[in-house]
């Protein structure tokens, strides 16, 4: 490999005969983004090759989570061309393209599991891949400006492989003094690890954080033939089983560990899958390492290693790290004994996050919970759609979801997004969700929405966001069944207050008024009873038995004095409800 120092950006070469590649290696990631400029470096990118893609290019790009890559392929003119017209599309953003191009990144977002956002929060590193919030309010100087800053000579690095060093004269402006920027820090939400991240999914996947280093490759070979020989050759339970090791920032990698399930034996399959990756932070079997490595090693018998791994070595020299000779790589792995690959694994098992679509609490784990901060104190706003409850005040905002709540401080928001029908919802740094819809609550308008949440929070937290339509507002019917079951649910709680007491306490009045007034009409049913009765003997006197009498004339009063009661206590209810009412 040689590299030129001297030049913005610094340039790699490697040689290889054959078809030539090159590419642009950017200090810049989704990790560098808020939530509410999420998507920014994708739309960039996708601007700047706009300018450059031709029938029959063979092109491609990507974003992570600190570095921004372009591939280019095919003759050595090509691919000068091809760099020189990116550079320039960078410097003088094509924006007018901008709609076009947003549509397409919301339309190839990441599906399925979506592990960062679980570990590091909508911030920083757990803002990708697929997250676009931030394009709802980008604007043409935004995107300029974030290229002009981000895609920058100093920030970035060139590297070719071909027959002969090209002249590439790529026309990356900036000072030639400047330095790379620098990889934002590596840290996550506070919780406890290993964890279970209800990330959805239909494999078993476990995501670790560990250093950079030549035993992560080893470890990641180790675990995937143990996996392999237990879950596939010896049980059939799974098609695949695979292990990946993704850059962050230089220091840090991220180590995935995955086997796919099928529905009959999902949860036979990640009970195995987990203890046979646990196995791995006590033993690990001599000869499976000797093979791991023996396996690793292969491909330093293959020619042009060095210019194989010359994207590499360009993402090394952007993020300061030292950069091996192929033999220095070879040693490295060579030199990792069972003990680094067990040390390591204890690692990678207590930073883990696991996601298992069958059961909970595997290994363990503990479920990661949003929200889960002290209710704030405010003001309380009940929907009529459900049994939920929104509490807002000075700090921050409480949703109280039937049994469960769920809290967001004003000051740890990652964003404010604003309907425009009046709605809102406010979203944490670490995800949670708390919704404000107008047309779901009698107490609470569009303008009491912005009146309580938006002075709270700073104006670049808040972003405009389209929707096809508004909730509506439930049936009659809905809204008290949901009353009912709001009112059970506080009665067996113990915490009925305000207006639902009041409303417990009329529904009672209510039902025992009805309760009285059936028993004055049985009084009064059995009072006439007994009158006509005793009217009818009066008439057959004095053939008539004499033990009619003695035994009606009693019923008939004891009916007669229930029917007076309940009358006046009847009337009494009435006076009294009538009294509050007045007052």
């Amino acid at each position: 490999m040689t590299t030129d120092a001297q030049t913005r950006p610094r340039e790699l070469y490697a040689h290889r005969p054959g078809r030539a590649t090159g590419g642009l290696v950017f200090r810049v990631g989704y990790a560098d983004e808020t939530l509410p400029t999420s998507g920014t470096t994708a739309l960039v990118v996708a601007l700047a090759l706009r300018a450059v893609e031709r029938p029959g290019l063979d092109v491609a790009a990507s974003v992570g989570p600190t570095v921004t890559e372009v591939r280019v392929s095919g003759s050595e003119d090509r691919i000068r061309t091809t760099l020189r017209d990116l550079s320039r599309a960078l410097a003088d953003l094509p924006v007018r393209h901008r709609g076009t191009e947003t549509r397409a990144l919301r339309e190839r977002a990441t599906d399925g599991a979506v592990l960062p956002p679980w570990r590091y929060g909508l911030q920083g590193y757990g803002l990708g891949p697929g997250e676009y919030t931030g394009l709802y309010r980008a604007t043409d100087e935004h995107l300029r400006a974030w290229a002009r800053e981000r895609f920058a000579g100093s920030n970035a690095v060139a590297w070719f492989t071909g027959e002969t060093a090209p002249d590439l004269d790529i026309p990356l402006p900036d000072a030639m003094g400047a330095a790379a920027l620098l990889p934002p820090p590596v840290h996550g939400l506070t919780q406890q690890l290993p964890a279970d991240a209800p990330a959805g999914g239909t494999q078993v996947l476990w995501d670790a954080l560990v250093p950079d280093v030549p035993a992560v490759a080893v470890l990641a070979e180790v675990a995937r033939r143990a996996l392999f020989k237990n879950l596939r050759h010896d049980r059939g339970w799974t098609y695949d089983v695979s292990t990946s090791v993704d850059v962050l920032d230089g220091e840090h990698v991220t180590l995935q560990i995955a086997a796919g399930l099928r529905g009959e034996t999902a949860a036979a399959a990640t009970g195995e899958f987990l203890d046979t990756w646990g196995r791995l932070r006590y033993a690990a079997d001599a000869d499976e390492l000797e093979a791991a490595r023996a396996h690793l090693l292969v491909a330093f018998d293959e020619p042009h290693r060095e210019a194989a791994w010359l994207p590499d070595d360009a993402v090394r020299t952007l993020l300061g790290r030292p950069v091996p000779t192929p033999a220095e790589r070879r040693a490295a792995i060579a030199a990792v004994t069972a003990a680094d690959v067990i040390s390591l694994a204890h690692q990678a098992w207590d930073s883990g996050l696991l996601v298992a679509p069958v059961g909970q609490g595997w290994a363990g784990t503990s479920l990661i919970t949003r929200g889960a901060g002290e209710p704030v104190p405010g003001r309380a706003f009940e929907r009529i759609d459900a049994d939920a409850t929104i509490v807002v005040g000075d700090a921050g905002a409480t949703l109280r979801d039937g049994r469960t709540r769920t809290t967001i401080r004003f000051d740890e928001t990652a964003a404010l997004l604003v309907y425009p029908d009046g709605g809102r919802l406010l979203v944490g740094l670490d995800g949670a969700q708390v919704p404000f819809e107008p047309t779901l609550h009698d107490d609470l308008s569009a303008r009491g929405v912005a009146e309580l949440v938006d002075p709270n929070l700073p104006a670049e937290l808040v972003i405009p966001v389209p929707r096809q339509e508004a909730p509506e507002r439930p049936g009659s019917d809905q809204i008290q069944r949901v009353e009912q079951a709001r009112i059970e649910r506080q009665v067996e709680e113990g915490t009925l207050t305000g207006s639902n007491r009041e409303m417990a306490v009329a529904v009672g009045r209510l039902a025992f008024v009805i309760l009285l007034g059936l028993v004055l009409l049985a009084g009064a049913g059995g009072t006439i009873l007994c009158l006509a009765t005793l009217m009818a003997w009066a008439g057959a006197w004095p053939d008539g038995p004499w033990e009619v009498p003695a035994l009606v004339v009693p019923a008939g009063l004891v009916s007669a004095g229930v029917t007076w009661l309940c009358y006046r206590k009847i009337v009494r209810l009435g006076d009294a409800a009538g009294d509050g009412a007045n007052r």
